[in-house]
């Protein structure tokens, strides 16, 4: 038999491998609480981490954009009531009709579509400029009377006579000039202080004669209808800018151009 004494010396020294409480040595249960610490450390630093900023994400999504959603109606849904009131706002498209929208109260309107612009037709007057009276007679260039007939002191250029013989129209160069009544071409070439010069002959002693143009369309002789373009205003001869210079003759001697052409239906200027 082994002494007493041995046998507790033995159980003493149970101790250095194993408690009789059943907890684990010191040195076993530091390495794993080391071990558990690094497996949190890793938790958090691979999945809390991502998870984190995922969440993040979605609060910042759901708080810039507004939701909206159709809710169903009230045939489609039967028994479902709800006694939430959601402020509705107010959207304006173009010049369409006011689109509603219900703001999370699940309510939406279908957007109606713009109507179409009507297109505008313009229909474009005709205007004719050689309108002819029911005396055969038209307005020979269309511009403002810059200077009547009649006596003239201050001559507006050097070489002209004090006593104006015609009516002058301001009108640009280039714009045509119209026979006042049909009639015959008797002079048609450059004359002295007239410039490019054009008479016409129509007859019971009336000839009208038209001054300073730049381009002379008509020859001697020839036939021309009221209205018909005879030459193009210009600035030749004794001239001080772009006009026509409109004489009338009766029996070779001027008149006054306003009121013969005005009791003929003619406002000149």
């Amino acid at each position: 038999m082994r002494p007493i004494q041995n046998l507790f010396a033995v159980r003493r020294r149970a101790p250095l491998t194993g408690r009789t409480d059943g907890a684990p040595p010191a040195g076993l249960r530091d390495a794993s609480l080391s071990t558990v610490g690094r497996v949190r450390t890793s938790m958090q630093r691979y999945v809390i981490g991502p998870v984190a900023m995922a969440f993040v994400a979605v609060l910042a999504v759901s708080g810039s954009v507004p939701a909206y959603a159709v809710v169903a109606d009230a045939s489609s849904a039967p028994g479902q009531t709800s006694s939430i009131s959601r402020p509705v706002q107010s959207l304006q498209v173009g010049s369409a009709a006011p689109l509603t929208v219900q703001r999370d109260g699940y309510t939406s309107a279908a957007a109606p579509k713009p109507e179409p612009k009507p297109v505008a037709h313009v229909q474009a007057a005709a205007t004719n400029v050689a309108a002819v009276t029911g005396d055969g007679w038209t307005l020979p260039v269309s511009g403002r009377l810059s200077s009547p007939f009649g006596e003239r002191p201050n001559a507006p250029v050097a070489g002209v006579k004090p006593f104006h013989s015609g009516a002058d129209i301001a009108a640009p160069c280039g714009q045509p000039v119209q026979s006042a009544q049909a009639g015959t071409v008797v002079e048609s070439g450059f004359q002295g202080s007239y410039g490019n010069w054009v008479l016409i002959d129509h007859g019971n002693g009336i000839q009208t004669g038209y001054a300073h143009n730049s381009e002379l369309l008509v020859s001697t002789g020839e036939q021309v209808a009221a209205g018909a373009t005879i030459a193009l205003v210009g600035s030749t001869g004794a001239s001080s800018g772009c006009h026509a210079h409109f004489e009338v003759r009766v029996g070779g001697a001027p008149v006054a151009p306003v009121p013969f052409m005005s009791s003929r239906g003619i406002s000149l200027g």
